[in-house]
């Protein structure tokens, strides 16, 4: 039948509790839909939150197939919460006690299984002697749990299954609540017993903060606090960026929200020296190093958000500056017009991006969404038939299906030498994080025209400013017009509030200036302070202004002859291609944004 074939590929825990009639194979179509909406929780978890089976079910299911007991809650007058040890029949109960009890008993082994090790394999010694550990476990068929804690414990180990509000409470008495960095500290004497061979694996490991577990009280508790209510407020407010700032008696918090900086309470200058040093030790950064710059990153969760923090520190007369750059890969959408580019801007980009070979350049400055264009871009062509790689500096979102390799020049990995690597390794498509010197340029040139297209980013004012970029570097116009596929410039403006923002027509003198047809009606920020969406600040978010040349063979043949910038842009203006100015002037002209965000961009030349 149809459903033998799915029940043989269905995990071991499923088909016991198939087999025991707590689930039915109907209910199969009802755990793959919870798994899709909840597929970072274990299956015991999947199956609890879809009501498909209850905790006692799997902890029984457990202990009638591998023949161990299982632990449960029992009735006790005397104390509020009590356990005892049961097996299949409901007649061979064993106590053995509160939850007090157990973890004092478990106290013996403490300093030999680490928090880590429980925390990762969901177990819990609940009881022991000198010579075994009857270790709870939400999985008792885990056998990599129990071997680890058998040679971290030197004894026996008997398993027995738990249920998964028992193991967290159990884990909660035992440990206390979770203290992330007692955990990175530990990993140390788990490197000590994986061996050597695991010491590289263990260094890209990746520990993810959760900024919304309770933190147990004690001497560092406060500094805790105040780093994870720096960080969730800096992730509410939409911020970019959060400035961390030492000064002779004071101490300056501030966000780049809509990029404008904003002060917010900052902690008290006693404590930021410890508020330092726990994002140092966060970000796996040299705490005892204080004299140079250094580099970290964070990997975080708030509520049900992945975020990816850029962590830089740099010394100044009255301490360490930090500044954090928020990454939320959540953020980066799934089609390019979600950015800002008009329908015609979106598929010359992707066609071009679709090409064989050539080079593609995406230019702007700092803090102009450069990445995150790329990044969509790259998205939207990942396909298991296109080999993509990337370098970058620093690698700021982590997707599957792209090689992503990050510079390290302290060893001699520069952009250079990993492009050089990849040509070696069938690239199809090879994004560069940035292009900023000749050896870099002349590599990325080769391989455009071996047969391999080449995104990446250059800082120049506009689009056609690359061409003159490049021929600096080096790079012979004859070679760059027949490489050149397509050339994009950007920037990011403040967008008008949509609940309070004010129409006005704009005086005729005024419209001349900017190109704008008299008494045509603009709007200007509003003055509400109650406004619910913006808070009085007249603009909420920010939108993008493109311009996508793309390299036709006329323009070709311009860039090969040396042809001015000036003439190449009249060429392209006459093709029909929207440079910074039209789009910004379409932004205005939209009420999308205040004539005072874009001015600078649709002003007329005299």
């Amino acid at each position: 039948m149809p459903f033998e074939t799915d029940l043989a590929e269905q995990p071991l825990l499923v088909r016991l509790l198939i087999e025991r009639e707590v689930m039915s194979t109907e209910d199969l179509s009802e755990l793959m839909k919870v798994k899709s909406e909840h597929s970072e929780e274990r299956l015991e978890a999947q199956l609890v939150i879809g009501e498909l089976a209850h905790e006692e079910d799997i902890a029984q299911a457990f202990s009638q197939y591998l023949g161990v007991p299982w632990v449960g809650r029992m009735v006790d007058e005397e104390a509020d919460t009590a356990f005892a040890v049961q097996h299949d029949r409901e007649d061979e109960v064993e106590p053995i006690g509160t939850t007090e009890e157990i973890v004092d008993r478990a106290r013996k082994v403490a300093d030999r299984i680490s928090e880590t090790v429980c925390r990762r394999h969901r177990v819990i010694p609940v009881g022991c002697t000198t010579q075994k550990v009857v270790l709870g476990c939400l999985d008792p068929t885990n056998f990599a749990a129990v071997e680890e804690v058998r040679m971290r414990s030197g004894a026996v180990v008997q398993c027995v299954a738990l249920t998964m509000s028992l193991l967290d409470e159990l884990i909660a008495a035992f440990f206390g609540e979770r203290d992330i960095v007692r955990e990175i500290a530990d990993e140390g004497s788990r490197r000590q017993v994986s061996g050597a061979a695991d010491d590289e694996e263990d260094e890209d490991m990746e520990f993810v903060l959760d900024l919304h577990r309770p933190i147990p009280s004690g001497k560092d508790s406060q500094v805790v606090r105040i780093v994870n209510v720096i960080l969730t407020r800096a992730i509410e407010e939409g911020a970019s960026d959060i400035h961390i700032e030492p000064y002779e008696d004071t101490v300056r918090v501030r966000y780049r929200v809509d990029g404008r900086l904003i002060e917010t309470t900052p902690p008290p200058r006693s404590l930021f020296i410890a508020v330092i040093s726990r994002l140092k030790i966060l970000s796996k950064m040299d705490i005892a190093e204080k004299r140079v710059p250094q580099d970290g990153a964070i990997a975080l969760r708030s509520a049900e958000k992945r975020v990816d923090l850029r962590v830089s520190s740099v010394p100044t007369v009255y301490g360490e500056k930090i500044v954090i750059r928020i990454l939320e890969k959540e953020g980066i959408p799934d089609r390019l017009e979600k950015l800002g580019f008009s329908d015609d801007q979106a598929h010359a980009f992707l066609e071009a991006a679709h090409s064989p070979h050539g080079l593609m350049f995406v230019t702007g400055p700092t803090g102009s969404g450069k990445s995150t264009t790329l990044y969509c871009c790259l998205n939207l062509i990942n396909q298991p038939t296109e080999n993509i790689v990337t370098v970058e500096d620093p690698v700021e979102y982590k997707f599957t299906g792209l090689n992503q390799v990050h510079v390290r020049s302290n060893v001699g990995l520069t952009f250079a030498t990993a492009l050089r690597a990849f040509l070696r390794q069938d690239p199809d498509k090879i994004m560069v994080g940035e292009v900023r010197d000749q050896e870099t340029a002349d590599i990325c040139m080769r391989a455009a025209l071996t047969g391999h297209l080449v995104l990446s980013t250059l800082h120049t004012n506009t689009a056609l400013q690359v061409i003159n970029r490049l021929v600096d570097m080096g790079i012979e116009p004859f070679l760059l017009g027949p490489a050149l596929r397509m050339l994009e410039a950007q920037r990011l403006v403040r967008r008008l509030c949509d609940e309070c923002k004010e129409p006005y027509d704009v005086p005729e003198e005024v419209a001349v200036v900017y190109g704008i047809e008299p008494g045509t009606t603009l709007y200007r920020p509003g003055a509400d302070p109650e406004c619910p969406k913006c808070h009085g600040a007249g603009n909420k978010g920010r939108l993008g202004i493109y311009e996508v040349i793309t390299i036709n063979e006329e323009l070709r043949e311009m860039i090969s002859s040396r042809a001015p910038v000036a003439q190449i842009e009249k060429a392209a203006r006459a093709s029909g291609m929207q440079f910074l100015d039209d789009a910004a002037r379409n932004r205005l002209t939209a009420g999308l944004a205040s004539l005072e965000e874009v001015a600078e961009y649709v002003k007329v030349p005299t």
